[in-house]
């Protein structure tokens, strides 16, 4: 903590041990490796580190273990000395296939030396809730006719909203039944989702479930705030827009109604694309970065990969600055 904490207010290392403890000790698809830190050591003291958090995936059609990168750090008096790209080779190794979602513009040319190849298609977009200023208001305006233009017709289908709701064996049956339409995807069973957003230190998720008939059809997750709320993640069938549309209309009219300027998304999956837009949302400009490294026989690694915000620390680590100025 010493190491990540270098140049930050003191609040920061209480707040960042908090979800250590949650993102390497807790995790259910943990496979057993310990420590998840790879670190270099000068005269005894940790210089450089780059955790590895384990993930189940499915990875090309085939269930396998994976890691994702996160928490690459070189103290700034060790820097230009190659413990970067030292620290990225061994971890470049340290799974069959690795991953790494909102790499910092620091990292990033080290992750693309050692053949970490950078997803071309994510979308970013937005519904302006309450956006300021003219400027503000015009985008505004766009989602809400976005959303009258393109929404579907009425349904014979209920969608319910919970916050600090466990997800149950339902869930669980809910993406057994869908897996096989995820050709590349990190596996979202109960305890996968629980532990990362029930069981979350510092943030508080809602989950909305679509039913008909009384069965579930699909399970969207967003965190409220009132600069902006995020969707993000899904749990059903890959190819239902119809079900990724109602959901994500129904998080529209609660976040919106609890006040947020805007709601973000980012993903690579087509259907929910296509489903969001149908509810409003906006393409935006994209930043961030999805890189695959794959150490299996894979004739294109990046093919019909399932992203969503979730699957990403970066969104979580942007919220730990946010407690930490809240502290002061």
């Amino acid at each position: 903590m010493t190491l990540l904490s270098i140049g930050r207010p003191a609040e920061y290392v209480d707040i960042k041990s908090m979800i250590f403890d949650w993102q390497f000790k807790c995790n259910p698809h943990d496979d057993g490796r310990s420590p998840f830190l790879v670190g270099a050591l000068d005269d005894e003291t940790i210089v450089a580190l780059n955790g590895y958090m384990p993930a189940r995936i499915k990875f090309q059609g085939r269930p396998i273990h994976s890691c994702w990168s996160c928490d690459t750090y070189v103290s700034p008096s060790f820097r230009g000395r190659g413990f970067g790209k030292e620290l990225v080779s061994r971890v470049s190794a340290a799974a069959p296939v690795m991953l790494g979602y909102g790499i910092s513009d620091m990292s990033d040319p080290i992750f693309d030396k050692y053949d970490w190849l950078l997803h071309p298609h994510i979308d970013l977009l937005f519904f302006h809730v309450a956006e300021k200023g003219l400027a503000g208001r015009v985008k505004n305006l766009g989602s809400r006719l976005t959303r009258k233009r393109n929404g579907s017709a009425g349904s014979s289908s209920t969608v319910s909203h919970e916050e600090g709701q466990w997800f149950s064996g339902e869930v669980d049956a809910l993406w057994t039944e869908s897996r096989a339409g995820y050709f590349s995807t990190v596996e979202r069973d109960a305890a996968y989702l629980n532990w990362k957003y029930q069981q979350h230190p510092l943030n508080r998720y809602t989950s909305y479930s679509l039913r008909s008939n009384a069965r579930l059809r699909g399970v969207l997750i967003a965190r409220h705030d009132p600069e902006e709320s995020v969707i993000v993640d899904y749990c059903g069938p890959a190819d239902d827009v119809r079900a990724m549309c109602e959901l994500a209309s129904a998080a529209v009219e609660d976040l919106s109604h609890r006040a947020t300027k805007r709601i973000r998304c980012e993903t690579t999956h087509p259907a929910m694309i296509e489903a969001l837009k149908r509810a409003g949302f906006i393409s935006s400009r994209y930043t961030s970065r999805f890189r695959v490294r794959s150490n299996e026989s894979a004739i294109d690694p990046l093919k019909d990969w399932f992203l969503m915000p979730g699957d990403s620390d970066n969104d979580m680590l942007s919220q730990i600055e946010r407690h930490v100025d809240s502290a002061h």
